[in-house]
């Protein structure tokens, strides 16, 4: 019986990664469980809502409006996180394969993550370094993790973020261009666009396995309790 808990533990796992996906919670939150996060759907929230003429603001204006941001009755909300792998850098290394803080096909950010593995889209270069077409903003939708309808992000603007973080000792902070997949500095008075997320999953306790796994996982369970009687 023990081995058997034991594959069922181990189905779990391997399901629960399998399934990884982003899912609509509605009231416009959606969850993302890889990063285990909560994006609005709205991408440009800050124009919608009417804090700002046409959402682009600098870096600090844009802090300070996540930071105050109350929505979906909750409160917390933040900018996207570059999750910078040196972050006391200065001089951050530049590379096309993700392995760096700078540049393209980074999915170690959360921008870059929903860009490049949510939505699907391209960045200016591939990992190799060379130039490919059909790159930017060419795909805002998903296919919900439950119901695996067709479900889009609202007003994705097809230019810079801001992130989260600075860039030590200059006046510059981290942005995400969706124009070309890139993650750069920039000067902080720049003007830019700000897509708040939420720790956690904020639309639901938790996200439920597909129906299928249930029924694989009961059979497995009742086979078990039937050679457990017979033995």
């Amino acid at each position: 019986m023990k081995s058997l808990l034991r594959v069922v533990a181990c189905l779990f796992v391997v399901s629960s990664s399998a399934h990884a996906a982003l899912y609509d919670r509605g009231n416009g939150l959606i969850y993302d469980d890889v990063l285990d996060i909560t994006w609005m759907q709205d991408a440009n929230y800050a124009q919608t809502s009417g804090y700002d003429l046409d959402g682009s603001m600098n870096w600090a204006d844009s802090k300070t409006w996540a930071d105050q941001l109350s929505y979906g009755g909750f409160d917390d909300w933040r900018l996207a996180s570059a999750n910078l792998m040196n972050p006391t850098s200065p001089f951050p290394c530049f590379a096309s394969n993700g392995s760096c803080d700078r540049g393209y096909n980074n999915t170690t950010g959360e921008l870059g993550h929903m860009f490049y593995n949510n939505l699907g889209n391209l960045g200016a270069v591939d990992t190799n370094g060379n130039s490919q077409s059909g790159y930017g903003v060419t795909n805002s939708s998903f296919t919900d993790g439950n119901s695996g309808a067709s479900v889009s992000i609202v007003n994705l603007q097809n230019h810079g973020y801001w992130l989260d973080e600075e860039k030590p000792y200059t006046r510059d902070a981290w942005v995400f261009y969706l124009s070309s997949g890139n993650q750069i500095y920039g000067h902080k008075l720049g003007g830019h666009y700000s897509w708040p997320v939420h720790d956690g999953d904020i639309g639901v306790s938790a996200v439920p396995l597909p129906a299928g796994i249930y029924l694989f996982l009961s059979g497995l369970v009742g086979l078990g309790l039937m050679r457990g009687r017979n033995a």
